[in-house]
């Protein structure tokens, strides 16, 4: 089996794989004040709770944003597995065609998410990433990576507007019960949040068809892509986990 981790600002995704099937997805906080060890019980206890042993995987691959949390994951993993994991970076292969102006500073999550995009999805393509940030990837018709843009996610947005304004509450991202027409306080936030970032995905996904010559194929992904998905006017077609498949993707063309 395979074990796959994506390092993110807030969590690390952690995924395991048999073969191309992804068995079970579970977070566990990004703190870069734990040790190797320390994580290494944190993944033994995860594993235990979905069935999983430490020595079923033969093999690992990390993508990470967070660097100074990357060496003590790679020591987690050493220490379980007794393994030595890929981490994606420069001068790994990935199968893409990268046209942007310095790819060894592409991140990790981008790079998985275009790799998986070029394989699977119809060209040209727009991956569209709601996680703690927001990120957009652009594929050509010939699956070449093209372009990025990156915003402020949903919950970056909202405790932003909490910790800069005096009289505005602390809410949960979730979708108003009227719409728009925010009603008091919480729902007007929550109105803002959850339409603004779908307006947002809306308008950029729009620009990228403007830019690319004709209507890209958007995929979906993130932690908040459920929540605003349903409030899209442009077809999307969302697959959880994106990231971990594209970072197992990576893994396999690195095999040998």
């Amino acid at each position: 089996m395979l074990l796959a981790l994506e390092i993110g600002n807030s969590h690390v995704s952690v995924g395991g794989f048999d073969g191309d099937e992804l068995k079970f997805v579970a977070p566990i906080a990004t703190d870069d004040r734990l040790t190797g060890p320390q994580i290494a019980v944190t993944l033994a206890s995860l594993f235990t709770l979905y069935g999983a042993e430490a020595r079923q995987f033969q093999h690992a691959v990390v993508g990470s944003v967070v660097p100074s949390v990357t060496p003590a994951i790679m020591d987690a993993l050493a220490l379980l597995c007794g393994c030595e994991a890929l981490n994606v970076s420069s001068g790994v292969k990935t199968g893409l065609n990268i046209k942007v102006e310095q790819p060894r500073l592409l991140g990790s999550d981008l790079v998985a998410n275009a790799a998986w995009a070029c394989q699977h999805a119809p060209l040209p393509c727009v991956v569209v990433d709601l996680g703690t940030a927001t990120t957009f990837t652009a594929l050509d018709s010939s699956g070449a990576l093209i372009g990025t843009a990156i915003a402020a996610g949903v919950q970056i947005s909202l405790e932003a507007l909490r910790a800069r304004t005096a009289q505005l509450t602390n809410v949960l991202p979730e979708a108003p019960r009227h719409g728009v027409l925010g009603r008091n306080t919480a729902e007007a936030i929550k109105a803002g949040a959850v339409y603004g970032a779908a307006a947002m995905v809306d308008g950029m996904l729009a620009r990228y068809g403007d830019a690319l010559g004709q209507r890209p194929h958007a995929l979906l992904t993130g932690g908040a892509a459920e929540l605003v998905q349903p409030f899209l006017h442009t077809p999307v077609q969302a697959v959880p986990h994106l990231t971990l498949r594209g970072l197992q993707l990576i893994w396999q063309r690195n095999r040998s």
